[in-house]
């Protein structure tokens, strides 16, 4: 039996039935959270706005409770089916949906969205599946707790806390990130046998599982032995031997906060049409840490995308939030990527970052690179730097085919910066596969890449930490298994090497 808090779901759902006792209402609504936040109801959706977005500042939703302060929508008992958390607003508030039996559906137009409070989906009965946005830092107790609709759930990098998803007795599928970090009997669920309450562990499918979770200690996070072991037997096995490296956990500290700097981090792993590229997501999860540890940038100032669809890199990243930045031209901006690249051979080989969401035999439905560059340098930043452990031969780090079944090198165009301040390092030239380095779990030029701002503690000038980086990894690359030659490559929108002396 799982040792439980004095917290009780069950005690929960008897004070909340007084909040039911009227009739729903489907009638127009409208009010305010907050002197920022508007929320607007048609009958069916529920909107919450921030009327100060469009001046590029954030909003927080107030947090309510079950008994005095409860939201204005539970409070009226709208009948609310669909909730719609507009850009700019931050966290969902404590209980701000507990007891909306009618929701089905959120969805988050806002990517900054990093909390979500204590409580503030409880007894959604009738919420079908919810997409967690990947910048959320913290999943409250109870969140979803009693969401007895709910059939599936992948968890981002967050930090979990108690009985979360407590009592969702129809969960089937659960895929949580291997650096998420889970509280007590997250997933158990509460049941009613021989007439006495017990509580029972999660037995369905899991994909994925933090790196500390195992069978012997499982059933503290309402997990299943069993389901867990068959999870580790058939997970990745670049995940099983994945050890965690002294870069990983030796960040150093910087003492400067670099408030005008922002990060865009975007590890794709796990793709719907093509092989999976191992170790992307740690290595975009542990250059995220160096971002905010190492160079200084505000947690806030960094966004964390796994797995991302073409939609949530042009449209959510680079639009809605890079889009917002006020005063861009006094700021600076790093992206990293880790994932595929492809070259388009119906047209010169023309080389394209491959989203998750698209075939690697339909390249020019990616991102082209030379485009994704111009959209970096149009926003204005005094300074754009990106880092790219990506190729564009067609052979992935596995040696695998990317356009097609063979593994054949192609020579993909060189797409080179030409709009703003940019200063890109690619892994490899453009008929180079981007290999990994499976002894230290990442992705060889982000190992040395993060190795160098370790030893340096991020004072580096660009000039060093591009020759450094060029060096060990074109001498290590042929020692691999693969025994292929790879050569980190720079590109600069500059006429001259003044980049060189830059610093973060």
């Amino acid at each position: 039996m799982i040792e439980m808090r004095k917290l009780s779901v069950f005690l929960l759902l008897c004070v909340c039935c007084a909040c039911l006792l009227h009739a729903q209402s489907t009638s127009p609504a409208s009010g305010r959270c907050n002197k920022d936040i508007q929320w607007k109801f048609d009958g069916r959706n529920l909107f919450l706005s921030n009327e100060s977005s469009m001046r590029g500042e954030y909003a927080k939703m107030p947090n309510y409770d079950l008994k005095t302060n409860i939201a204005p929508w539970v409070k009226r008992n709208l009948a609310v089916r669909n909730v719609v958390i507009g850009p700019g607003i931050m966290n969902i508030g404590s209980c701000a949906f507990a007891n909306c039996d009618d929701l089905t559906s959120v969805e988050f137009q806002s990517v900054m969205v990093t909390d979500i409070g204590w409580g503030a989906f409880l007894n959604c009965h009738s919420l079908f599946s919810i997409s967690i946005p990947v910048n959320v830092n913290r999943i409250g107790t109870i969140a979803f707790a009693n969401c007895s609709s709910l059939s599936s759930i992948t968890i981002p990098n967050t930090r979990v806390e108690d009985q979360a998803f407590m009592s969702c007795t129809k969960l089937r599928l659960i895929e949580i990130s291997e650096n998420a970090r889970l509280g007590k009997a997250v997933f158990a669920s509460e049941v009613t046998e021989d007439g006495q309450k017990v509580y029972k562990c999660y037995n369905g499918e899991i994909r994925r599982l933090p790196r500390n979770i195992n069978t012997n200690n499982c059933t503290e996070f309402g997990l299943d032995p069993e389901a867990v072991s068959i999870c580790l037997k058939n997970s990745d096995p670049y995940q099983m031997s994945k050890r965690l490296s002294l870069i990983d956990s030796d960040i150093p500290a910087s003492l400067v906060v670099r408030n005008n700097t922002y990060a865009l981090v975007i590890g794709n792993e796990r793709y719907r049409f093509v092989a999976d590229v191992p170790f992307a997501k740690n290595d975009a999860v542990v250059f995220a840490e160096y971002c905010k540890k190492t160079l200084g940038v505000p947690a806030e100032n960094v966004h964390l995308c796994e797995d991302a669809t073409k939609h949530m890199i042009l449209e959510q990243e680079l639009t809605d939030w890079l889009g917002e930045i006020p005063n861009r031209e006094n700021k600076r901006l790093i992206v990293y990527y880790a994932g595929h690249g492809v070259p388009d051979i119906n047209d010169h080989n023309k080389a394209y970052l491959l989203p998750t969401d698209v075939y690697g035999t339909k390249p020019h439905q990616g991102i082209a690179l030379d485009y994704f560059y111009s959209a970096l340098g149009n926003l204005g930043f005094e300074r754009v730097t990106v880092f790219l452990d990506a190729c564009f031969s067609g052979v992935n780090r596995d040696n695998d085919g990317v356009n097609s079944e063979r593994a054949v090198e192609v020579e993909a165009q060189d797409a080179k910066p030409v709009v703003g301040n940019l200063i890109v390092l690619a892994a490899a030239h453009g008929n180079e596969t981007a290999q990994s380095f499976q002894e230290e779990g990442h992705g060889l030029f982000t190992y040395y890449l993060l190795k160098e701002l370790q030893e340096s503690e991020g004072m580096v000038t660009y000039g060093k930490l591009v020759d450094q980086v060029k060096k060990n990894v074109s001498n290590i690359a042929p020692t691999l298994d693969q025994r292929k030659k790879q050569t980190p490559k720079e590109f600069t929108s500059q006429k001259n090497n003044d980049w060189k002396n830059y610093s973060f």
